[in-house]
């Protein structure tokens, strides 16, 4: 294998542009070699500290719950809000108009922007045009008189004195 190589004697009789190329070009070769089995032995790495960090003392459950609670910030902080601020709530007066609400009809410029649904967990992201920004409303919860009984993932359905109205989901163009 040793004769396989020109001799230094060879080399330097080489005119220096050619030489400076092979040489080059041998270097080339060394870094089209050597940066695959790096990157694959950085990578094996990243997996094996992964795995070991994740395994230690939780339980499956737990790391199941601290996901779950991870769409917290999700909800605090509105996908669909041009500053992806939550809004900020104000306690409602209390009049005789809040033991009793009265039941408007539905405002023709409610659209449903968004849905989240979780297992059990299920909102729908309204915004109207008294309220452009947006509101998250949970399932079974209460607004402007009606209640967000059915959420699916294309369509929501609010009820109210016995009325159901759908909504389907509108995308912004």
């Amino acid at each position: 294998m040793r004769n396989d190589f020109p001799s230094r004697r060879e080399l330097m009789a080489i005119t220096p542009p050619r030489r400076g190329l092979l040489i080059g070009l041998v270097a080339l070769i060394g870094v089209a070699v050597v940066t695959p089995v790096a990157t694959i032995i950085a990578l094996e790495i990243a997996v094996a500290s992964q795995s070991t960090w994740e395994g230690r003392g939780t339980a499956a459950p737990a790391r199941q719950e601290s996901r779950i609670g991870s769409y917290e910030n999700i909800l605090q902080r509105p996908l669909f809000s041009r500053n992806r601020q939550s809004l900020p709530t104000t306690p409602a007066p209390a009049t005789a108009e809040a033991v009793a609400p009265t039941r408007m009809m539905l405002d023709p410029s409610v659209a449903l922007r968004g849905v989240f649904m979780d297992g059990e967990r299920a909102k729908a992201f309204l915004t109207s045009s008294e309220n452009p920004v947006g509101i998250w409303i949970a399932l079974n919860e209460q607004w402007s008189g009606w209640r967000l009984s059915e959420v699916k993932p294309n369509v929501i359905v609010l009820e109210a004195d016995g009325e159901r109205q759908s909504l389907p989901l509108t995308v912004l163009k």
